[in-house]
């Protein structure tokens, strides 16, 4: 079967290396001029910006059977993901199935690629090539950029700037140019904070845990806003402890943000924060309180737009999953969502559905399943409740009760790309041994004991009795 794989970034290379190890004569379109996609980071349609580190742990900016160099910081530098990617595309011989320089313009049913007949495609050009600029802001005129376009903290030093938008580019833009000079930060909503690093812990070791989405799936949303409410609050406070607008008590409304030092900036007054803005006039920016600042530069932290232009709208608008349209057996798509939290070991999950659907390795969802579920996917997924139901599909969900020595970490600790390896499709014999080997080069936090004793909320009451001491398994 000859496959095309659009996009040699993360999701192109991860679904192309998957398409081979399944026997596919595999092609990957690339546009630029090496791989690598966003981490590609000086090529132009690359957003990231001069120091940029990950917001995810290098154990979980990494994939499966490649573990990230021992080496890398617990958030890697930008261009050691690109680095990192490179050695994974040789090792699995993807680098000699690129063609780069080679955009792709039109992909029709059938399958054609811009002429060339192939029997499966696979959408993989990133979710992040299209900013979204907000309306109302042509009566500026100062600087007027998006992130996508931010060239780090220098070029706006001792000039007045305002970053609209608090997410996680927002959040993390406004503190870096808080190194520099006064920084206003508008938002229409407050968001709750969390910091990336604690005590050595990375955020995405602590907040997305199996048991997360045990929570998300088995509790009320008016019980899981209140522990995720009460749980952010008691490691971190709540933002008008630092002088920042209280967000909304509903936590699924409010939504997260993911910045190390934003908070303290606030606290500080390096950064200001005013609600949405309501009208510009030259460099008077009004705001929706009524408050007014003059500001030399605005930098947009707006988001994306969904962009796959060689590719009718109707044909991706509404998937199974994230990755499979009811209609198009042989077209599969891999990282075109948005994520809290890693987005690598997700790739790698769709990519690995994908080709193991197509190589008759496990059955394809039923076709009126995954029409009535179109609806029902959330704007944002979450790592863990994304990577519980991917897994599922694909029959490579750990069973957190076969190893005992296991079965804490599973539950409550990092969601480690090993885990995936451990039974099912793509099984490793030697997976359990690299993921508590990955487990033990990192610190974590300890486990709450009213955690383990929920676990029987969720019909785990054998995993809650082998726990309930509290001691923790390496």
């Amino acid at each position: 079967m000859r496959v095309a794989v659009v996009g040699a970034g993360p999701s192109g290379l991860v679904a192309a290396k998957h398409a081979i190890e399944a026997g596919f004569d595999t092609t990957v379109f690339e546009a630029g001029d090496d791989l690598g996609g966003q981490w590609h980071s000086t090529a132009p349609h690359s957003g990231i910006w001069p120091g940029m580190h990950t917001n995810t742990s290098r154990a979980m900016t990494a994939f499966s059977d490649f573990a990230a160099p021992a080496e890398h910081p617990l958030h890697p530098a930008a261009e050691q993901i690109h680095a990192y990617l490179r050695a994974y595309a040789d090792r699995f011989g993807v680098s000699e199935r690129i063609r780069l320089r080679t955009p792709v313009k039109r992909v029709t049913p059938g399958w054609d690629v811009d002429g060339e007949r192939f029997d499966a495609v696979i959408v993989a050009s990133g979710r992040f090539g299209k900013p979204h600029m907000p309306p109302g802001l042509d009566g500026f005129d100062g600087e007027l950029l998006h992130s996508f376009d931010y060239p780090g903290a220098e070029p706006f030093r001792d000039r007045a700037v305002l970053v609209y938008g608090n997410g996680i580019s927002g959040s993390e833009i406004a503190s870096d140019l808080a190194r520099v000079t006064r920084v206003v930060c508008a938002f229409r909503k407050p968001r709750y904070v969390i910091q990336k690093n604690v005590e050595g812990v990375s955020s995405d070791w602590q907040w997305y845990t199996t048991f997360g989405a045990l929570e998300r799936r088995h509790l009320s949303r008016d019980e899981f806003i209140r522990r995720m409410r009460e749980r952010v609050l008691s490691a971190v406070g709540n933002p008008t402890d630092y002088g920042a607008p209280e967000p909304d008590p509903d936590f699924l409304t409010a939504g997260l943000a993911l910045c190390q030092d934003c908070l303290a900036d606030v606290q500080a007054g390096r950064i200001v924060c005013r609600p949405a803005i309501a009208a510009v006039d030259g460099r008077d920016v009004a705001f929706t309180d009524g408050s007014r600042e003059r500001v030399d530069a605005i930098v947009c932290a707006t988001g994306y737009d969904p962009d796959i232009p060689y590719l009718d709208e109707g044909l991706w608008r509404e998937l199974y999953q994230r990755t499979l349209h009811p209609d198009h057996p042989r077209l599969g798509f891999v990282g075109q969502f948005l994520a809290q939290g890693p987005y690598f070991p997700l790739l790698e999950l769709q990519a690995r559905w994908v080709t193991a659907i197509w190589a008759g390795e496990v059955e394809p969802p039923d076709q009126e399943l995954m029409r009535a579920a179109l609806v029902r996917a959330p704007p944002v997924d979450p790592h863990n409740a994304f990577a519980t139901t991917i897994a599922e599909e694909l029959g490579v969900a750990p069973d957190v009760l076969a190893r005992p020595e296991l079965t804490e970490a599973l539950l409550f600790g990092p969601m480690l790309p090993p885990r995936y390896r451990f039974d099912g499709p793509g099984a490793q014999a030697d997976a359990p041994r690299r993921f508590a080997e990955q487990l033990a080069a990192s610190p974590r936090a300890p486990v709450d004991p009213a955690d383990i004793a929920a676990l029987r909320e969720f019909g785990l009451g054998e995993a809650a009795d082998r726990l309930r001491t509290g001691s923790r398994r390496p």
